[in-house]
């Protein structure tokens, strides 16, 4: 073979590879290599189908060791245990009975169908675990949580709850105890959902749902300084 053909054919040929590789890079880095690139209005469902909201009963009376609650809406949840600290967004339910999930990786949503955090009873909140073309979505190391981790929830007033971790379980989609999971609580809780599991290609939805519940607490006041000379 000629030696400039030779010479054009290898060149070639390595621009074929650093462009594959540079394609290979873009693909982790975005995380979409060993899921399906579907598309976004296909995400993966937070939530659980076809809810049966609990029936309506008397208003959660918040326990007397807190405070009266306070009304102004719900501006973010914060863990720092899992590097969480995101917006709070509000959805419900659609005509089908299905949660709504977050339009994005990085909000997480209150539904309205659940306490309102600082009224009593169980608020309850979900976010994706996984985007396409993102990666890692906001609830990514949720479970990484243990117990008497503090899960904080910020209003738009700057008023504060603090929760602590006291269960985290993971259950599957179809058989799970829905009313157990979002329906009302005995003591002021969080419970946060997101997905788990084995992620189908097909169907674009994991198998498992991960649980995480709270227990809301007090703040802690920080111990008095000593005075000066001691």
């Amino acid at each position: 073979m000629n030696q400039n053909k030779l010479s054009v054919i290898l060149i070639t040929v390595g621009t074929l590879l650093i462009v594959a590789a540079i394609g290979l890079m873009a693909v982790v880095a975005t995380g979409v290599i060993g899921t399906t690139d579907y598309s976004s209005d296909l995400e993966t469902v937070v939530g659980f189908g076809d809810i049966t909201l609990p029936t309506p009963g008397p208003s959660p009376t918040p326990s007397a060791e807190f405070p009266p609650g306070d009304p102004a809406a719900i501006d973010r949840i914060v863990i720092a245990d899992a590097e969480i600290d995101a917006p709070i967004v509000v959805k419900g339910v659609d005509n089908a009975g299905v949660m709504i999930a977050p339009d994005n990786a990085y909000d997480v949503a209150w539904y309205d169908f659940s306490a309102h955090p600082g009224f009593g009873g169980n608020a309850v909140f979900a976010g994706h675990v996984d985007y396409i073309r993102v990666g890692p979505a906001v609830f990514w190391n949720l479970k990484d949580l243990d117990p008497g981790d503090v899960i904080e929830v910020r209003l738009v007033n700057g008023t504060a709850y603090k929760y602590a971790v006291t269960l985290k379980q993971q259950y599957d989609s179809v058989t799970a105890p829905v009313d157990t999971i979002v329906g009302a609580t005995p003591t002021e809780s969080v419970t946060l959902i997101t997905c788990g599991g084995t992620f189908n290609p097909t169907t674009h939805q994991y198998d498992k749902r991960l649980v995480v519940r709270a227990e809301r607490i007090k703040d802690i006041p920080a111990a008095p300084g000593l005075p000066p000379g001691s």
